[in-house]
Parts: C-alpha cells; sequence; structure tokens
C-alpha cells in the first residue's frame, strides 16, 4: 500500500524516475519461464541466489523510493513552509492595511470632530457676539436716557440760577436804586451844607476882618508886652540853667522835632488815595512804623490818627519804657507793648481798626513779632519809614531827637536797620473778610473734587491706592496770610531785589488799595491755589523777569505772557513750599499754550472742571472772584540752615 502511494507520488512528481512497467513485467514473466525450465538443472542454489538478488534489488528498489519519497515530503514541507510564509506575508499586509485604513477612518473622525467643535465654537462666539451686541446697545440706550436726564436736570438747574441770578439781579438794582436816591439825598444834603459852609466862612471871614483890626489896634501895645516878657524868659531861663545844674534831669524823654513837615514827608498812599482809605477804615490793619530816632515817625502817627479818628489807636513805644538803643534792657517793655496791642485788638476781634505801633523797630526779631500779632489778630500789616530827608543821616538825626544819644549808639542801631531796609517779599494781602470768602470757595472746591469718579480714577496721582479716598482738606495745609506775591527779596539778597524796591510805582503805590481777580482754581499733588489774572494797573508792580525765573523749573515759562505766574496758594501738600504753586500754575498755562485744553470732567456749579494729567485739575471759573487786598510787604524770623523740600506728596488717606 506504502509502495503504491509511493509510486503514485513519485508518479505525481518525477514521472522519468519510475522503472519501465513492460521491462518488469518481461524480466520478471521471462526469469520465471527460464528458471523453471532451468530448475531441474541449476539446482535449489541458483534458486536462491536469485532470489536473493531479487529481495535486494526490491530491497535497494524500496530504499530509492522511501529516500525519493523523504525527499519528496521534503520538498513539500518546504513548498508548504513556503506557502505559509506566503500566507502569512499577505495576513501581515493584510493586517496593516487594515490598521492603515484604521488610522484614516480614526484621523476622518477626529477631522470632523474638530470641524464639528469648530463649527459650535463658531455658532457660540457669533451668540455671544449678539449678546454683547445687545448689551452694548442696552448700555448705550441707558447712558442716553441718562445723559438726556443728566441734561434735563442741569437745564432745570440753569434755569433755576438764571431766575436765581434775574431775582438778584433785580434785587441789585432796586438796591442800587434806593442807593442812588440816597446818594441824590445825600448830595442835596452835601450841597446844602456846602453852602452853608461858605456862609459861614464868609462869616468867618468878616470876623476875621473884625479880629484884624482889633488886633492891629493891639498890636502896639503886645509889642511891648513882648519885650517885657522876653526879658523875663530871659531871667527865668537862667533859673532853669541854675537849678538844672543843682538838681538831677528829669525821666521824662523830650519828643521829636515838633517842626512843620516838609512837603512830601507824609506823602502815603493810606493817607492820599481815597479808595485805600475806604478799604482801610472797613478792615483791620497794623501800621508799623520803623525808624531811627528823630526820623519823624512820630508826626507820621500823628497824621495817620488824625486820617483815621475813633477808628485809629496809636502805641507808643516811649509810654511803655523803651529804649531801642538798649534791647536788652526793653524787654519788659516790648512784652508790655506787645500785650497791650494784643489786647486792644482782642476787645473788638472782628471791628474795623487802624493799630499803629510807634517805635523804631529796626531789629528783625521786632518786625517778625508784630506781623505775628498782627496774622493772629486778622490784620493786614503795613510797615512805613518816614519820608523825611534826614530819616537815614546819622549826622542830623542826632540834632532832631531830643534824646541824649551818641554817635556810636545810632551807628549801632543802623546796622541792624539797614539789613531789614528789604523784607522777605513784596505783594497784594488780602483782607480778612476777603479771606474767609475765598477759603470757603477753596473749600467747597475740595469737598466736591474728592467726590466725582473721574479724580478717584486718578487717585494713583496722589499715591493713593484706587480703592481708597483721600481727603484734600487734610491733604493740604494753608498757613499765614492769604497773598499775591510781587517780589521775592530775601531781605535783599535776593537778585534784582534792591532795584524792584527802588521803582517809583513801588514806592508810590506801598501801602495802597488793590481789587484782585481770581480766574480760576486749581489742584494738583503738591499744591491748591487760585489764578490771579492781572490789570493792567497791577502788571505795574509785576516784576519783568518773574515768568523767565521759573525757567528752570518749567522750561515753557519764558514764553508765557507777563503776569502768568500770578497765584494765591491756598495749601501745600506735606513738606511743599509754596513757591511750588506758581510753577504748577505755569505747568497748567504751559500745556494750554501748547494747544491742550484738558479733559473737560464736569460742568460744576463754580464753573468747567478740567483734567491735565499726572494729578492736574483746573477749574476756570464761570464768574471771576474779585478781591481787596493792600500792596504790602511781609518780614518772617530767620531759619538757620533751613532745608527746601519741593514735589514731595504725602496725603491722609482714609
Amino acid at each position: 500500500m506504502d509502495t503504491e502511494q509511493s509510486h503514485k507520488g513519485l508518479a505525481e512528481t518525477h514521472p522519468e524516475k519510475l522503472p519501465s512497467p513492460v521491462v518488469g513485467e518481461a524480466g520478471k514473466l521471462a526469469m520465471t519461464g527460464h528458471e523453471a525450465e532451468k530448475m531441474p538443472m541449476k539446482g535449489m542454489d541458483e534458486m536462491a541466489e536469485l532470489k536473493k538478488e531479487e529481495e535486494m534489488k526490491m530491497a535497494e528498489l524500496q530504499k530509492e523510493e522511501e529516500r525519493k519519497e523523504a525527499e519528496i515530503q521534503k520538498e513539500q514541507e518546504r513548498k508548504m513552509e513556503l506557502l505559509q510564509k506566503q500566507q502569512d506575508m499577505k495576513m501581515e499586509e493584510f493586517r496593516k492595511e487594515q490598521e492603515r485604513k484604521m488610522e484614516e477612518f480614526m484621523k476622518e473622525d477626529e477631522r470632523k470632530r474638530e470641524e464639528l467643535r469648530k463649527e459650535q465654537d463658531r455658532k457660540e462666539e457669533e451668540l455671544r457676539k449678539e449678546q454683547d451686541r445687545k448689551e452694548e446697545e442696552l448700555r448705550k440706550e441707558h447712558d442716553r436716557k441718562e445723559e438726556e436726564l443728566r441734561k434735563e436736570q442741569d437745564r432745570k438747574a440753569e434755569e433755576l440760577r438764571k431766575e436765581q441770578d434775574r431775582k438778584a439781579e433785580e434785587l441789585r438794582k432796586e438796591q442800587e436804586r434806593k442807593e442812588a436816591e440816597l446818594k441824590e439825598q445825600e448830595r442835596k444834603e452835601a450841597e446844602l451844607k456846602e453852602q452853608e459852609r461858605k456862609e459861614a466862612e464868609l462869616k468867618e471871614q468878616e470876623r476875621k476882618e473884625a479880629e484884624l483890626k482889633e488886633k492891629e489896634k493891639e498890636a502896639e501895645l503886645k509889642e511891648q508886652e513882648k519885650k517885657e516878657a522876653e526879658l523875663k524868659q530871659t531871667e527865668e531861663k537862667k533859673e532853669a540853667e541854675l537849678k538844672e545844674i543843682e538838681e538831677p534831669k528829669g525821666t521824662e524823654e523830650p519828643k521829636e522835632d515838633e517842626t512843620e513837615p516838609a512837603p512830601g514827608s507824609l506823602s502815603f498812599a493810606l493817607l492820599d488815595q481815597e479808595q485805600t482809605k475806604v478799604l482801610l477804615q472797613a478792615s483791620r490793619t497794623l501800621v508799623v512804623l520803623r525808624g531811627l530816632p528823630g526820623s519823624g515817625k512820630s508826626r507820621v502817627a500823628r497824621a495817620i490818627a488824625d486820617n483815621f479818628q475813633d477808628l485809629c489807636s496809636v502805641f507808643c513805644a516811649d509810654d511803655h519804657g523803651i529804649k531801642p538803643e538798649n534791647p536788652e534792657a526793653s524787654m519788659d517793655g516790648y512784652k508790655a507793648l506787645d500785650e497791650a496791642v494784643v489786647a486792644h485788638c482782642s476787645a473788638q476781634k472782628t471791628a474795623p481798626m487802624v493799630v499803629v505801633v510807634d517805635d523804631t523797630n529796626h531789629t528783625l526779631d521786632r518786625l517778625a513779632r508784630l506781623g505775628e500779632i498782627a496774622e493772629q489778630q486778622r490784620l493786614v500789616v503795613v510797615f512805613l519809614e518816614p519820608r523825611t530827608e534826614w530819616s537815614r543821616d546819622l549826622s542830623q538825626l542826632p540834632k532832631k531827637t531830643g534824646r541824649d544819644l551818641k554817635e556810636a549808639q545810632f551807628e549801632a542801631m543802623n546796622g541792624p536797620f539797614e539789613d531789614t531796609i528789604l523784607p522777605l517779599f513784596f505783594g497784594w494781602f488780602l483782607t480778612p473778610t476777603t479771606q474767609d470768602k475765598v477759603k470757603c470757595t477753596s473749600m467747597d472746591f475740595l469737598k466736591t473734587l474728592d467726590t466725582l469718579e473721574a479724580f478717584k480714577k486718578h487717585l494713583a496721582d496722589f499715591n493713593v491706592e484706587a480703592e481708597k479716598e483721600v481727603d484734600l482738606e487734610q491733604y493740604f495745609q494753608s498757613k499765614g496770610i492769604l497773598h499775591c506775591t510781587t517780589k521775592f527779596c530775601d531781605y535783599g539778597k535776593a537778585e534784582g531785589a534792591k532795584e524792584y524796591a527802588e521803582q517809583t510805582a513801588v514806592k508810590e503805590l506801598y501801602g495802597s488799595a488793590f481789587e484782585l481777580t481770581l480766574s480760576a482754581l486749581f489742584v494738583t499733588p503738591r499744591t491748591v491755589g487760585a489764578r490771579v489774572s492781572l490789570s493792567e494797573e497791577q502788571l505795574v508792580l509785576w516784576p519783568a523777569n518773574a515768568e523767565k525765573e521759573a525757567q528752570p523749573e518749567v522750561p515753557a515759562a519764558a514764553s508765557l505772557p507777563l503776569g502768568s505766574r500770578a497765584h494765591v496758594t491756598l495749601g501745600c501738600a506735606n513738606g511743599v513750599e509754596p513757591v511750588q504753586t506758581g510753577f504748577d500754575l505755569l505747568e497748567i498755562l504751559a500745556l494750554q499754550q501748547d494747544g491742550q485744553q484738558g479733559e473737560l470732567v464736569e460742568e460744576m456749579e463754580l464753573g468747567s472742571l478740567a483734567y491735565y494729567g499726572n494729578g492736574r485739575w483746573l477749574l476756570s471759573l464761570r464768574e471771576p472772584i474779585s478781591v481787596q487786598a493792600i500792596f504790602s510787604s511781609l518780614y518772617n524770623p530767620k531759619k538757620a540752615d533751613q532745608t527746601k523740600e519741593k514735589r514731595k506728596k504725602w496725603c491722609t488717606i482714609l
């Protein structure tokens, strides 16, 4: 069976290797017949040998067949293995193809998902934009309604203000009419009085003529009596000289020269100008007379007292035992003099008055002390020096005074006097009632400003965090009498001080009354102040280089118009000097000159509020404020090693 299968397999694979069946059968048949015929002859041995050979051949043939079958088996296994490898390779390719298709499918799915997500995001963005657009439209509509409401409120407020202004104008006109009627009545009364005065003068002239005739008759008699009196006086004089030698001198100091004043020696604004006299009669003024003994101070004091009569009180150093040539021995006298002045002013805290202090006042300490008293008692101080020809002539002064003073004593007093001829600065000093008005306006402005949302957005300019608040009334400190400085002299040390003081206008207008115009209020992190718009008459007292001097701090200052720096300092931040106020004003005006009008923030009751960056706020007043002031000067005690600190910013945070 196995042999047949082997032959069958070999026939299928190698048919050429099979033995020829014809040859085999013939051989077998031939061998069998021959053997049969030869059997008896050859014997059994040959048969055995043939059989062995046949078996051997058959064995070899079987081995050959087995070997061939083994080769065929190996070939089949090789082919099967090759086929298996081909199948594995195809399976691997199929798997890779499946994986590639799966990866492409996943990528396509991811792409579609991404497109779907983007489409959803786009729709959400469109929806959000649509919502934002609707909200913006709603906000704009709300803002528009609020703006309309605000404008309506402003319109009503403006109508109310105009109505109030109209009523005030009607009231003012009515008052003016009544005042005009009163003035007309006064004019008629004055004319009647003038007529009565002329009639009285005519009668007086007739009386004088009658008296003259009577005097002429008595002249001869008086001449004779005069000669007798002269003889008697000569005898009395001799007796007096004899008594003077025998008796000690009295303690009473002789008065200064009583001769008639020289022309121009009493030429002062407060005596000559009617406008100034009217203002002083309604204000509180301290007149400090200064000059060496014999210069004519007492005559000036009498002239002031005669002009202001009941309003005037004169405090003389002689009445308190003060000897200016010996300050150390006069300390008690100076204390008593100051106490008398303070007591008089305190008794009438608000009443108008003119107080005159008649003393040499030749030292800075005395001048500063009297200025301090004036500030405490709410008086505007004016320093006057007699204008006699000999007021500074050390050779003439001993002859003009009755005091027994040596030339060395005059020279000792003259040294400090010469050092204080020029003040710390000249300027316009506001009257007490005007100061109250300006301070109230300033406080109202600051109270309103620090509540505005626009101001709160810029609190960082004041070194304050946005969520906190700043109390501007505490942030700024106000010291001293409100004034507008014209020239800083530093007692003659400042450049151009002597030339300014020698100007004719400064001399003639010193002590005069002026009406200043405040046109704007401004606030910076350093100062708060008021801008002063000077008139042509006031510009005469303004130094030509005032703006140029500020150029190191404000480079554009020199190009600004004359008088741009004029201001009133209303307050300074902690550590900031008042001079900074003028620099802050010039910075704002320089921006305006460059065409920057600032960011209009709000229309306030007082005027238009604008923001100029870096904490600079300017309120342009709708109606400028008119203030009364006196052109005078100021003395302060000198401070040793005083370091000026500028541009410091401090605040009180709530």
